[in-house]
């Protein structure tokens, strides 16, 4: 061991500027570190301490020597000492530990023989010499010793660094105090992760380093740095405050071309998964996710493919692992090249990125890494499990929820699974005896059901309530056999399975779990009672959709019936014997109630009593109020919800939203009031808000439905109704197929369908023609009826060829219009038509219609949708977004 070795009891209170400390850099342990590690205050504090406490003559020595009588070897001895270092028994382990020097140092004293003070002192004591008689000969100072004492000071609470170094020091120096021989111990790898472990849990980077360039330099010749050293050291980082990401990953590197090559003395298989995972999950306590994403990717491509793969899935982008960038093979000590070595993720690695992802709400790449973890045959944890749950919850998305659930069933279950075998678990949870430490979930427990209930609940339009009342009695029952009142449903459950029937609109079945929660004594919530209301409104809308489309079972007082419960409902909550009083959140869903059981003002009264009641109204109350006016068309009520926001705007800054205007158009679109509309659209993109697809179809369906007017038809005493607006629906659809488009908005099947029957219907075949075409340009097959209608409008405007060629089009695309009675009549007439006129036939010869020759054949665009002419469009330019 070198003289000129630095003290690390003493490199303590030196100082260091943080902000020029980098790994490669002359470094000395910070002042800022080793004021966090002196303000560790224990029953022992220092060696000095004990020392005095257990020299001759004191009375704590006779007790100390007493506590190794039970011991008769060493092996007893280290076992009990590791225990009690693990369960954090910190001063009972250095009792004990330093006991055994002052064994060692009586034993000395008697050995020699030479007159002392303290000699004289120890034989005269009677009690001490029978003591010393029944320990046993065996035991003695060790390395194996100190390393466990080190390791009592770097897990105990809070963790005792300054006195795990000064244990070190007196340990190993070749002289104690007062100058007389005290430490003849050699520190081995284990001593260093010990004291590096005190360091990691402590945060001091600084220290970390210190020691770590203290080996590599050749301080202690006979340690080489391994991959617990590494790890130790990067986990430092992870410990710090805050977390050095950028430290880690330039130990990460270091580390894996050191360990690789074997230029430290190891046998050349890299830094293992260890290392790894820490310095992941340095990355995700700094809230560097994408980081954390691609270390893990470079993992997971290094251990399938080559480094070509890498480089062509990077691209431009530089490697975490910046060493795969310079090479892929190194050159070993004895001349040898070897790959570079990067180990394969394991369940922790996953884990830990999966727990920066949900901490980052990073839901989809969340379920893609669970996903990658599932083929590369990496079994997740529970609580990888439950994070991955989290995800399915907040998306909805209830069939992976329930895949995972029962991944998370099979915990512990599976016969030959690793985790089910005995000797595994025991290695995995000596950590866990610690006490407070988190135990390792064997199957879902509470928050697993609750979040896959919710996930159900999520599911589009309620299709999965059934799943979430199953799980909930799923976790009933499983509560029961395992006798943890803990793990039964609670309230959060209950609400939850309830949301699901909100969705689905079944409110008898949410009356019915409100029933269930009172008798097993869980009182419901202003939000479980919310959700129920939110049950009855859907119920409402359902049977107002099925009686608007003709379902003349259905009367107005079924549509009511729901709202009925959920007015019912809140009365009983504002009663005076309630324990729950009704918030805005329950007034907006009663409204919403009213709103959809068609009961305008009783939606308005409820606005009227949530003011008395000391609340005020939030926009998704006014939301619900103009679904009301929208719901019966009434206009006025309508412009009364806009000037209420307007005023509610000058005082609160509460204004109209994409809700409310939408709710507005497509009332305007029931009153028959297309202009007001088509107002309202362009006073959405004026105030910079974002109309979706479905609002401008909304629009374009009002111009299209307007009342026609009559104009007189070429067969005599009859007449043809026409509907000018097809103009001004074109338009709109113009903006949306340009680069004026709020994001997202796009002409869809519905858009065509709109405006197809609309255009044929005003005898515009050319342009339903070329919206055809667009159609199927776009992606959508157009049905046969739009077609026949265009064939028809084609007819009546005495166009036969034109129709015919439309008919050709059609045997293109699959459609045999010999099946079809209106189409093959009107491929008769226009066969006949060329019969008569024969060759030479124009159409300007055959229309009454259109200058421009037609040929058969020809495809027709009477409609241009890149044509940047906007004259043509009197109100596109009000339109622009």
């Amino acid at each position: 061991m070198q003289q000129s070795k630095l003290s690390m009891a003493s490199a303590l209170a030196q100082t260091e500027e943080q902000s020029t400390m980098s790994y490669t850099s002359k470094n000395t342990l910070s002042q800022q570190n080793s004021s966090k590690a002196s303000k560790s205050t224990r029953t022992i504090s220092t060696i000095q301490d004990l020392k005095a406490d257990l020299k001759p003559g004191s009375p704590k020595l006779l007790s100390a020597l007493r506590k190794l009588k039970p011991f008769h070897s060493m092996k007893e001895l280290e076992s009990t000492l590791r225990i009690w270092g693990r369960k954090g028994k910190f001063d009972e382990a250095l009792e004990l530990y330093f006991g055994v020097w002052a064994l060692d140092f009586v034993r000395e004293k008697l050995r020699n023989g030479k007159s002392s003070a303290d000699l004289d002192e120890i034989c005269a004591d009677a009690t001490v010499a029978d003591v010393m008689g029944e320990i046993s000969n065996q035991l003695r100072p060790t390395t194996r010793l100190m390393n466990l004492a080190i390791d009592a000071c770097a897990r105990a609470y809070p963790v005792q660094q300054c006195l795990a170094f000064e244990i070190f020091e007196d340990g190993t120096t070749s002289s104690g105090n007062n100058g007389k021989k005290g430490g003849r111990l050699s520190p081995n790898v284990f001593t260093f992760g010990s004291l590096l472990a005190s360091c990691a849990r402590n945060g001091d980077v600084s220290s970390a380093l210190t020691l770590l360039r203290e080996l590599e330099g050749g301080s202690y010749p006979d340690v080489t740095p391994n991959n617990v050293i590494y790890s130790t050291v990067i986990s430092a980082c992870e410990r710090s405050d805050p977390p050095r990401v950028d430290l880690a990953l330039e130990l990460l590197n270091n580390a894996t071309l050191a360990l690789s090559s074997g230029r430290t003395g190891t046998d050349g298989g890299g830094l293992g998964v260890v290392g790894f995972n820490t310095a992941i999950s340095t990355m995700a306590r700094a809230a560097q996710w994408q980081m954390a994403v691609r270390l893990l990717d470079e993992m997971i491509i290094h251990s399938n493919s080559n480094m070509e793969s890498i480089r062509r899935n990077h691209g431009e982008q530089k490697l975490i692992l910046h060493v795969l960038d310079e090479t892929s093979r190194i050159s070993t000590a004895d001349g040898r090249e070897v790959e570079l070595v990067v180990p394969k993720p394991d369940d922790v690695t996953f884990g830990t990125v999966l727990a920066a992802c949900e901490r980052s709400g990073e839901w989809e790449e969340l379920l893609r890494i669970a996903k990658a973890a599932r083929q590369n045959g990496v079994a997740l944890d529970g609580i990888a499990l439950t994070s991955v749950l989290h995800a399915c919850q907040q998306l909805g998305l209830a069939e992976e929820a329930l895949e995972y659930l029962d991944l998370m069933k099979e915990l512990g279950h599976c016969e030959g699974d690793e985790r089910a075998d005995s000797t595994t678990a025991d290695r995995r949870t000596r950590g866990r005896m610690r006490k407070g430490a988190k135990q390792a979930l064997r199957g879902p427990d509470g928050v697993a059901y609750r979040l896959a209930i919710s996930a159900c609940a999520r599911a589009p339009h309620g299709a999965r309530w059934k799943d979430g009342i199953r799980l909930l009695n799923e976790m009933r029952d499983a509560a029961l056999k395992s006798n943890s009142t803990a793990e039964a449903p609670d309230v959060i459950a209950y609400t939850a399975a309830i949301a699901g029937c909100s969705e689905a609109g079944e409110y008898t079945a949410a009356m019915r779990l409100i029933q269930t929660m009172r008798s097993e004594g869980i009182m419901p919530n202003v939000v479980t009672f919310s959700a129920v209301m939110n049950a009855c409104a859907s119920a409402s809308a359902i049977m107002a959709r099925r009686r608007e489309e003709e379902d003349r079972s259905i009367e107005l007082d079924d549509v009511r019936a729901p709202m009925n419960r959920a007015l019912r409902l809140l009365q009983a909550m504002k009663s005076p014997t309630s324990s729950v009083r009704p918030n805005i959140v329950t007034y907006n869903a009663a409204i919403r109630a009213c709103a959809e059981g068609l009961n305008l003002e009783g939606a308005f009264e409820l606005l009227h009593q949530l003011k008395e009641d000391g609340l005020e109204p939030t926009i998704v109350t006014y939301g619900s109020l103009m679904t009301a006016c929208e719901r019966v068309g009434n206009i006025e009520a309508a412009s009364k919800v806009f000037r209420m926001v307007k005023d509610h705007d000058e005082e609160d800054g509460i204004k109209a939203n994409e809700i409310i205007y939408g709710a507005a158009i497509s009332c305007c679109r029931k009153a028959g009031e297309p202009e007001r509309a088509l107002l309202l659209l362009r006073k959405m993109i004026s105030e910079k808000l974002a109309p979706n697809t479905a609002t401008f179809n909304t629009v374009i369906a009002a111009l299209s439905e307007a009342k026609p007017s009559f104009t007189s038809s070429s067969t005599k005493g009859s007449k043809e109704t026409k509907n000018n607006n097809w103009e001004k629906a074109l338009s709109v659809y113009k903006v949306m197929k340009s680069k004026h488009a709020p994001p997202g908005v796009s002409p869809n099947r519905q858009t065509y369908n709109i405006l197809i029957r609309n255009l044929a219907a005003n005898l515009q075949p050319g342009y339903a023609e070329s919206l055809l075409n667009s159609m199927r340009d776009a992606g959508f097959v157009p049905d046969v009826d739009l077609y026949t209608l265009t064939v028809r409008s084609y007819e009546r405007c005495g166009n036969p060829m034109r129709a015919l060629g439309l008919m050709e089009s059609m045997r293109e695309v699959g459609f045999d219009f010999y099946d079809i009675k209106v189409l093959d009549e009107a491929f008769k007439n226009a066969v006949k038509i060329v019969n008569k006129v024969g060759k030479g036939f124009t159409m300007e010869a055959s229309t009454r219609r259109g200058s421009n020759e037609f040929s058969f054949g020809e495809e027709i665009d009477f409609y241009h949708d890149d044509d940047e002419d906007d004259s043509d469009y009197k109100i596109l330019d009000s339109l622009k977004y």
